[in-house]
């Protein structure tokens, strides 16, 4: 009987025994391991900054690409604007030209048929 205690108690003795050398090699090995893990935190937190800076900066560059865009559009449309009242007056003033001519014409025709008239009259007498 005391033999059976004496081997459940070298059981248990052993059983801590292995208990505390595993707790003493995670103890020794988790800074290690906590250290490289903060390492490599360390070491991602920097490339996602880098990465991070990089979109800023493309971020900042597209939008002064969209502001130069944006004020040649405003410059395109203003050009349009003022070609467009160019042709509005152009037009106007071809209008008003071809009227002057109609009148012009019409004038000619009627005086020349006047002259037809007085020489058609002059040679009847």
């Amino acid at each position: 009987m005391k033999d059976n205690k004496y081997y459940q108690y070298s059981i248990h003795l052993r059983f801590l025994a292995r208990s505390i050398l595993l707790f003493v090699i995670v103890a020794i090995c988790s800074p290690n391991t906590m250290a490289q893990n903060i390492e490599q935190l360390q070491k991602n937190a920097s490339i996602t900054y880098e990465k991070m800076m990089q979109a800023k900066q493309s971020a900042d560059n597209l939008e002064k690409d969209f502001i130069s865009a944006e004020k040649k559009l405003t410059e395109a449309k203003e050009k349009l604007a003022t070609a467009e009242r160019e042709t509005t007056d152009a037009k106007r003033k071809s209008d008003q030209a071809k009227a002057i001519l109609d009148q012009a014409v019409n004038h000619w025709k009627k005086a020349s048929d006047d002259l037809a008239n007085e020489w058609g009259k002059s040679e009847i007498k």
